[in-house]
Formats: structure tokens, C-alpha cells, sequence
């Protein structure tokens, strides 16, 4: 069976990926469990909304029932926790989306989770979650709404364990939201990103993917899709590769320059 690594940029319940989320569903049995995982906007009031309206655009415009695994806050020991890991154990598809990238770790490390999404066949993170998957990870409520200096926090290191390349995951890579200031780079701007990149250890890819845009990790026939409205860039050492949709890359490579 194909195992996929999806992350995207942002636009996951958008109807731009309505067509890319039905051909990672298509690699599994129609009977396959799939479970949305809502801890990264755990923290909000309106979690409910937005677990129920990821629920129905499931359903009703790719055709796929999903089941929600609550994990707002770490469970403590007990029959809500096992109820959830046994839910992501059986789980083929496992989706996690918008919210604090920061939240979602703190619920994460040192728990059962992280082993557990490595098993998915099909494991989609986008926007908040997809920053999670690095060997670090931005900050970013605490460095663009807070004011905090620009710093990482530990990241799961998932991309590294699933593909063999170390590296940082940034969505929302082409923002523009600033209007006449930078809000490239989720946020940060050309700036700190290039102040942080120099705090990355030696080797570490910087993985940038667009808004409304998703880089496809094959990792059964080791190669890396783009789709979506945006492009893919790798960068490594302040050197940048940009790759347009409909781009099939090998795996990126854990060592030397970014590919082109």
C-alpha cells in the first residue's frame, strides 16, 4: 500500500484541495478509518465549529466520512486516553490543520501521539500543524501577534524520521497578508527567517510551501509532488529552489544544496 506524507501550505478545507484530498483517500480501501485530529485549535472557544465544519466538508465535498480524535489537552491516564490512542492506532488517514503549532506541541511531547501519526498510511498536516513536523518549529502567535523575538521551539521531527532528511517545515510561505510589510515565510518576513536559519544546525532544508498549495511525500516510491495553486522551495543556506505545481521531485536529499 502507498504511504503518503501530505503537507499544505493552507486552503485545506478550501475548494481548491477538495481534488488533491480525493486522490490520497483513493489510495486506500473506502473502508479505511480517518480521523481529524483537533488539538492544534484546542485551545479555542469555537473548536467545536471548526471540528464540525472540517467534519462536513469531508463528507460533502470529497465524499469521505472522518471521525474527530479529541485531544485538546494531554488526556491523563485513563479511558478518554485509551479510547483516543486506540482511535489513531486503527486510523489510516489522520488529519490535523489550523490553529498554535506551539499548542499542538505541548499537548504532543512526551506522549504516545507522535509515534502513533507515523504509522498513518495517509497523514495530512497543513497550516499550524504542518509547522509541528520539523525538527523545529516557528512560534508564530508569539513572534507576529506577541512580539517575541524570533526564536524555534522544539519540533517532532516526524519529516526527518519519515524521510530521512532533517529539516524545518514552513506553510504559508508566499502570505501576503502584510500588505506593504513582509509576511512572507508564515509570517516572519525575509528577515528573521534569515536570522533563524542561521541558528539551524548544519544541513538542516528549510521545506516552504505555498498557501493553497501541497507538497505529496511518497514515501513507499520516494518522491515529492506538488499540487495545488503555489509552488514548493527548498532552501538551504540562504540558497532557494522554487518548483511550480505538477512538479515530481525525488525525495530531497539529506545532504548538499537544495535540489534543483
Amino acid at each position: 500500500m502507498t504511504k503518503l506524507l501530505v503537507i499544505m501550505g493552507s486552503g485545506e478545507t478550501t475548494p481548491t484541495m477538495i481534488k488533491p484530498h480525493r486522490q490520497f483517500f483513493a489510495t486506500l480501501p473506502d473502508t479505511a478509518p480517518a480521523v481529524l485530529l483537533d488539538t492544534p485549535y484546542g485551545f479555542q472557544l469555537n473548536a467545536d465549529e471548526i471540528s464540525a465544519r472540517a467534519v462536513g466538508y469531508f463528507a460533502q465535498s470529497v465524499g469521505r466520512a472522518v471521525d474527530v480524535v479529541s485531544w485538546r489537552q494531554a488526556p491523563p491516564p485513563g479511558l478518554d486516553r485509551e479510547r483516543a490512542l486506540a482511535a489513531l492506532r486503527r486510523a489510516s488517514w489522520i488529519f490535523a490543520g489550523p490553529g498554535s503549532p506551539t499548542y499542538a506541541l505541548r499537548q504532543w511531547h512526551d506522549t504516545e501521539l507522535p509515534a502513533l501519526l507515523t504509522q498513518a498510511d495517509v497523514l495530512v498536516f497543513a497550516s499550524a500543524a504542518a509547522l509541528t513536523l520539523g525538527s523545529h518549529t516557528i512560534p508564530v502567535y508569539e513572534i507576529y501577534k506577541a512580539g517575541a523575538d524570533p526564536r524555534w521551539s522544539p519540533g517532532l521531527d516526524l519529516f526527518h524520521q519519515l524521510t530521512g532528511v532533517p529539516a524545518v517545515i514552513v506553510p504559508h510561505y508566499d502570505n501576503a497578508e502584510g500588505g506593504h510589510h513582509d509576511t512572507r515565510f508564515c509570517y516572519l518576513g525575509e528577515p528573521r527567517l534569515a536570522r533563524l536559519e542561521r541558528e539551524l544546525p548544519e544541513g538542516t532544508l528549510i521545506v516552504g510551501v505555498d498557501e493553497h498549495t501541497a507538497l505529496v511525500c511518497d514515501l513507499t516510491a520516494m518522491t515529492a509532488t506538488v499540487l495545488g495553486n503555489g509552488t514548493l522551495t527548498l532552501r538551504r543556506g540562504g540558497h532557494s529552489t522554487v518548483h511550480p505545481s505538477g512538479t515530481v521531485l525525488p525525495s530531497p536529499s539529506p545532504k548538499g544544496r537544495a535540489p534543483s
